[in-house]
Order: C-alpha cells, then sequence, then structure tokens
C-alpha cells in the first residue's frame, strides 16, 4: 500500500531592510553610547538664545557624556515626585558672556518651554564643533574653576522658567602652545536627556579644552 505524499516545507526567508541616515553632525551622548539623539540646529548670539529649531537624527561618531536625572517616584508623605524633563519640554541657547583675565564665561540656558514643572540635574554635555560640524572636544565637568564654585543639585523648572550652566573657556595658551583653538558652535545636551542643540555664538577659544559647571536655577549660570 502507497503512503499519501506529504507537502514540501517551503522555507520562507524574511528580508530586513533598513534606512540609511546621514547628516553631518554627530550626537553629543553618554561615551560609548550606540544610540543616536535628536539633533535640534539653533543659531544663538552670543548675548541671546536659540531660534526655534528643527529635528533630525544623526549617526554617532563621537559623543558627550550626559548626566541621569535625578531620582523620581514618590516624595515623603505620599506626594508624587516632580518627574525630570525630557529632551522635548527644553529649549537650549546662550546667554550674556563675560570674562577676566583670559577666561570667558559663557551661560547656557535650558528653559521650560512645555505646560509642565519638571526638573533637572547634573552637568548638560557639551561639545566643541570644528568647521566640518564634527565634535573636536568634549567639555570637562567641574564644580570649582576660575570662575567660581557651583554644586550639583536639583533645579525644579515651572513652565517657562530657565536653568543655566556656566561653559568656561580660556583664550591663553599654556604650555609651548602658540595658539588656541577655537569653535564657533556646540553641541549641547540638556542633563538627563538624549535631545543635543546645535549652538552658534561667537568662536568659543579652547587653551587647553573647555569646561562645564552643572545647571543651578536663573540665567547666569552661576548659583548666587
Amino acid at each position: 500500500m502507497r503512503l499519501p505524499k506529504t507537502s514540501a516545507t517551503v522555507p520562507v526567508r524574511l528580508i530586513l531592510t533598513t534606512a540609511a541616515l546621514g547628516l553631518g553632525l554627530t550626537a553629543c551622548t553618554s561615551v560609548g553610547g550606540t544610540t543616536a539623539p535628536t539633533i535640534r540646529s539653533s543659531t544663538a548670539a552670543s548675548t541671546g538664545s536659540s531660534t526655534t529649531t528643527a529635528s533630525a537624527s544623526a549617526p554617532t561618531s563621537g559623543s558627550t557624556p550626559t548626566t541621569a536625572p535625578a531620582p523620581t517616584g514618590t516624595q515623603a508623605g505620599g506626594t508624587p515626585a516632580t518627574p525630570a524633563c525630557t529632551g522635548a519640554q527644553i529649549s537650549v541657547g546662550d546667554g550674556q558672556s563675560n570674562g577676566a583675565a583670559g577666561h570667558i564665561g559663557i551661560p547656557l540656558l535650558f528653559m521650560n518651554v512645555s505646560d509642565h514643572t519638571c526638573t533637572l540635574y547634573g552637568f548638560p554635555g557639551v561639545a566643541g564643533l570644528n568647521a566640518n560640524n564634527q565634535q573636536a572636544v568634549q567639555a570637562q565637568r567641574v564644580t570649582q574653576g576660575y570662575l567660581g564654585t557651583s554644586t550639583v543639585s536639583t533645579v525644579t523648572l515651572a513652565p517657562g522658567a530657565s536653568a543655566s550652566a556656566l561653559l568656561s573657556a580660556v583664550d591663553v595658551p599654556s604650555g609651548n602652545a602658540t595658539g588656541c583653538p577655537s569653535y564657533g558652535a556646540l553641541l549641547v545636551t540638556p542633563p538627563g536627556t538624549r535631545q543635543s542643540t546645535r549652538v552658534v555664538l561667537a568662536p568659543v577659544p579652547g587653551c587647553p579644552t573647555l569646561q562645564i559647571y552643572p545647571v543651578v536655577p536663573g540665567k547666569t549660570g552661576t548659583a548666587s
């Protein structure tokens, strides 16, 4: 007796395609990160703030560390804690710069443009961009230096309120150097977020590098 023929199993191949994305800007993210943040282009005068920005995606070819948000949850007494700000809630710009003895301080501004109160905690990610819009230097995080002392703390931002972090730059060559590199734009990531903004400003000197202080309330970059 012949057995009935069985149907042959035909393997099915699943073809996956990927979409290629490319921009000249790199992401300002945690060192070694694998996920590119959103990049928002912004032009800001050295004494003004950023203009309306446009979102795009960018590949990662260098990174700036960002700060993890302050813990959220429930405060003592059962009151819900204020949530950390997201990148979509914060606009980025720069404020009035000042300088003395070769040191330049530039406040980087973070405004809550949403309808909800949120918090920022720690240091923003800041990278100096070269003429090709590539990250050339990562700002070092400091709490004290020539421009003053600051402490890491949680800043609560009501709708429309601003926080700031002071960027310190030096235009005096050190050691055997005969000049200082300069950066005409910065890639700035608010603390605890992965959305970066390109801020264009007057060339910033970087002898030997840039330094960034933690966020504080207000627009001056200093706690006082």
